[in-house]
C-alpha cells in the first residue's frame, strides 16, 4: 500500500487561533478550530478526520467479505464516531465506535 500525506497548519494562540489541513490528493481539506475541535463551533476536527477513515475502511472490509461470500453488496454505509474527552491534564480519544 502506499503511503499517503497530509499537511495541517495551526495559526495564533490556542484558543482563538485556527487551522487548516489538506490531503496531499487534493480531496480532503477543510478549517478548524478550538471551538470546533473541543468543542461545537463550525468546522472539521482531527477527530472527524479519524472517524471518516475508520468508516471508510470498515465499509471497503465489509464489501470485500460479502463479496467473498458470494453475496456482494449494492451499497454499505457505515458510520462511526470518535470521541474526544479530557483525561487528567490533557484530551485524549477515549472512544472510537
Amino acid at each position: 500500500m502506499p503511503t499517503r500525506h497530509a499537511t495541517a497548519v495551526w495559526q495564533g494562540p490556542l484558543r482563538d487561533g485556527d487551522g487548516t489541513f489538506s490531503g496531499a490528493s487534493g480531496a480532503v481539506s477543510g478549517d478548524y478550530s478550538f471551538g470546533s475541535r473541543f468543542e461545537r463551533g463550525a468546522g472539521s476536527s482531527p477527530e472527524e478526520l479519524l472517524a471518516a477513515a475508520q468508516a471508510a475502511c470498515y465499509s471497503m472490509a465489509l464489501s470485500a467479505a460479502l463479496e467473498r461470500a458470494g453475496t456482494p453488496a449494492a451499497r454499505v454505509e457505515t458510520r462511526a464516531a470518535c470521541t474526544v474527552e479530557r483525561v487528567a491534564d490533557a484530551f485524549a480519544i477515549t472512544r472510537m465506535r
